[in-house]
């Protein structure tokens, strides 16, 4: 009896887990929905294009390293599962020592990372936004790789600030899916 007790109790906590995107109006017998709109999703966006232009440059420019910290809290973390163990880094060092040391120590002279797509949710000041990308090293007429971003910003003074970014690399392994990849 307690077991059957433990198993029934388990079965309605993990049918209350469920999440819809879709919002059912009307009555019970309704099967009317209306899609959820996200009220800032032109804004949060724009914060996320602007964050991935920041450590972005053209052949003949110089990184601007100073910049990419405008887009970000000052306490975001970046975790990155380009390998098995998570590198998980603070804004600041992520650009000095990582990226300003990889530009340099491999004589990058274009990066470029762009959103091949991107779907936002929010809840007030919080905000997610799934993000495939592709980056470009020294030249944009061949991809050096692709992957997905995931960026938590929050609203900071009517301003929205990446938080977070946590990220993982396509490999052989390891592709990007197609619902990643629709526009």
């Amino acid at each position: 009896m307690k077991t059957l007790f433990i198993i029934l109790l388990s079965a309605i906590a993990l049918s209350s887990c469920h999440v819809s995107v879709k919002e059912h109006i009307g009555d019970n017998d309704s099967t009317a929905t209306k899609t959820y709109k996200v009220p800032d999703d032109s804004a949060i966006t724009k914060a996320v294009h602007d964050a991935y232009m920041a450590i972005s440059f053209k052949e003949g420019e110089k990184p601007r390293y100073s910049e990419i910290g405008n887009y970000f809290i000052p306490e975001a973390q970046l975790i990155n599962f380009r390998t098995d163990t998570p590198q998980i880094v603070d804004i600041k060092h992520f650009i000095d020592p990582l990226y300003k040391g990889f530009v340099e120590t491999n004589h990058i002279k274009l990066f470029y990372e762009e959103e091949l797509f991107g779907r936002t949710e929010q809840f007030g000041r919080v905000a997610h936004r799934i993000s495939t990308y592709v980056t470009y090293l020294n030249t944009k007429d061949k991809p050096e790789e692709r992957g997905v971003n995931s960026f938590q910003l929050i609203k900071v003074k009517g301003v929205w600030k990446v938080s977070s970014i946590i990220w993982d690399v396509e490999k052989p392994t390891l592709k990007v899916p197609e619902y990643y990849l629709k526009k």
